[in-house]
């Protein structure tokens, strides 16, 4: 394919060493894939970046949440603002485009840098919806 990058990114809460095939649950059959995920520019990995974290944070807690053109809609759960998130930049090579900003490899990948993002800096790209603004204030008295 003439237009491959040479690099992509993905975007992780968790400090990985290797980027290992995961069970999605997107709502279209490509992004529910067992696939490490990628895009072409680190801004398009932050929504994915950002710790979103389950409330309560135990089993029985859940977490909702879209990413759309860089930016976030938290519907439900809660975000650090003092947290950190990863992105990770990974060779190209065993990675597939899906559609017209997603590729996905079916193989574990070994970063070649990892960028560690601060919560803090990206507060602008999210959006809370009125029950996770509650949790938040709760948490985080913010």
């Amino acid at each position: 394919m003439a237009d491959k990058p040479e690099y992509l990114y993905h975007g992780s809460q968790y400090k990985l060493d290797m980027l290992i095939p995961q069970q999605a649950a997107g709502g279209r059959d490509i992004d529910s894939m067992m696939s490490v995920y990628a895009a072409g520019t680190m801004d398009e990995v932050i929504p994915f970046a950002l710790p979103i974290r389950w409330y309560p944070d135990s089993p029985e807690g859940k977490r909702a949440f879209e990413c759309h053109d860089g930016k976030v809609l938290l519907k439900y759960g809660s975000l650090d603002p003092g947290g950190v998130g990863y992105v990770y930049k990974v060779k190209a090579d065993s990675f597939e485009k899906i559609d017209e900003w997603q590729w996905a490899s079916r193989d574990s990948c070994t970063p070649v840098e990892v960028f560690e993002i601060k919560v803090a800096d990206y507060l602008d790209r999210v959006q809370f919806s009125e029950e996770a603004e509650k949790i938040r204030q709760h948490l985080f008295g913010v």
